[in-house]
């Protein structure tokens, strides 16, 4: 994603890391915005569901096609399959 010289400025400032942007835009909450423009947000609220969300899938996986296009099974993981614990 590009930014701005603005948003690069900003960046800046306010003490945003590089996977800040991508974090909210993936996880966030979309607000359609006046001017042509979407927010994405990441409330509290929003912070405590992706957090009640991830301890839920913690040690799952889904099994995907090659193409990435079909999810083959999902399971558990057991101890050998865990890849950094």
């Amino acid at each position: 994603m590009e930014l701005s010289r603005h948003a690069a400025v900003r960046k800046q400032q306010r003490g945003f890391q590089a996977d800040d942007i991508e974090l909210i835009t993936i996880f966030g909450t979309r607000v359609r915005r006046d001017g042509n423009v979407v927010e994405y947000q990441m409330t509290q609220k929003r912070k405590k569901h992706l957090l009640q969300a991830l301890d839920r899938v913690k040690d799952k996986a889904v099994l995907l096609s090659d193409d990435e296009t079909t999810v083959v099974t999902l399971y558990n993981l057991d101890k050998r399959r865990r890849k950094g614990k």
